[in-house]
């Protein structure tokens, strides 16, 4: 009896040991089990957030040639460039300024955008100020020093201060597309040198910038040069503005004051000779006739010659490259003779020194 209780008692307890051991195998299981779903859970609502914080842009590379702009050299380059993206849908624009002008990296959200480049920044001019900025067709660069003033027919709206050098370029219907986004590595935040997906073409932008101000060389004939003490001129037919889209100038004219300087005497003449003013502009209207406002201070210290000239001649020549200067030639009246400040002979002794350095002007004659 005593061993058939014994072996029951080990047949107990190998059952007990054996549900035991099972037991233990399907809690391991379970928690095994439980541990990868955990972490399946963790890995997707990394995702969601790596979605979020990634993918909501793409990068977009976007380089400029300034070849044709006439702002290639390292003056052009340390002030830089700024580039609008417009959404077509009427979104708020995206500015973006760029430090390297000729690269740089910018991230966009999904849409269709309108684009427009140009040369420095909205407020880095001192001469031009900018007007429509929230539209691609109205964003207008215009002249920001404009007076009235008076001359021998009446008022005039007038430059007072020549326009910097300006040059813009356009892009029109540049997408970026929900397969664009999140093309730009990890580890890469705010500007940065290349995309990360540099094959794609679709995220690269080039463009060239053409220029939107004109510069004029004005050539004044001048008899009795050794009289003048200084000058201004006054040019009518300037375009006030252009926009920056298109490179079209707006329909409202202006005039332009420039200074003139830079006297050189005719061959073997001590008092005629010629006086240059250079200057930019947006443009200027060839299909009309220009009138000039002359006025002059003379080395008498206390005479002003003032004279109006019609049908003055205005040319332009292209230097190939797209590069275009106008010319602006006249021929004054008589200069009275005066008797300089302070005695002392001829005010072509007194004054040279004043004038600067001479400049040699080839003006292309028809």
């Amino acid at each position: 009896m005593n061993t058939i209780n014994q072996l029951m008692e080990k047949q107990e307890d190998k059952g007990l040991r054996y549900a035991r051991f099972v037991f233990r195998q399907k809690n391991i299981r379970t928690c095994f089990s439980l541990s990868i779903l955990l972490f399946l859970c963790l890995a997707l609502s990394g995702c969601d957030r790596r979605e979020l914080t990634y993918y909501e842009s793409a990068e977009i590379t976007l380089t400029v040639d300034w070849s044709k702009s006439g702002l290639a050299g390292e003056e052009g380059a340390a002030r830089g460039a700024t580039a609008v993206f417009y959404p077509t849908d009427g979104g708020e624009p995206q500015i973006f300024l760029m430090g390297n002008y000729s690269h740089e990296a910018v991230r966009l959200p999904e849409g269709v955008y309108n684009v427009i480049l140009f040369n420095r920044s909205f407020t880095d001019f001192s001469n031009i100020a900018f007007r429509g900025n929230d539209g691609y067709e109205t964003l207008e660069a215009y002249n920001k020093h404009i007076e009235t003033r008076t001359d021998g027919e009446g008022e005039t709206r007038t430059v007072t201060g020549s326009p910097e050098k300006l040059a813009s370029a356009s892009v029109e219907g540049f997408r970026v597309t929900e397969d664009m986004l999140g093309n730009y590595s990890q580890t890469t935040y705010g500007k940065s040198g290349y995309a990360a997906s540099a094959g794609d073409d679709r995220c690269s932008l080039h463009l060239v910038p053409e220029k939107r101000t004109c510069e004029v060389i004005a050539v004044i004939r001048v008899e009795g040069l050794n009289n003048v003490r200084s000058a201004t001129c006054r040019l009518d037919g300037i375009a006030e503005s252009v926009f920056l889209a298109t490179g079209r100038v707006s329909g409202q004219s202006v005039s332009q004051e420039f200074p003139l300087a830079h006297p050189v005497y005719d061959e073997g003449s001590p008092f005629n000779g010629t006086l240059t003013g250079t200057f930019n502009v947006f443009g200027i209207d060839f299909t009309d006739t220009h009138r000039l406002y002359l006025e002059a201070k003379l080395v008498d210290g206390k005479t002003v010659f003032t004279g109006d000239y019609d049908d003055v001649k205005v040319t332009q020549k292209d230097n190939g490259e797209g590069i275009i200067t106008i010319y602006v030639e006249a021929v004054t009246g008589k200069i009275p003779d005066v008797e300089p400040e302070g005695g002392g002979g001829s005010g072509f002794d007194v004054d040279v020194g004043g004038w600067g350095d001479e400049v040699n002007t080839d003006v292309p004659l028809e």
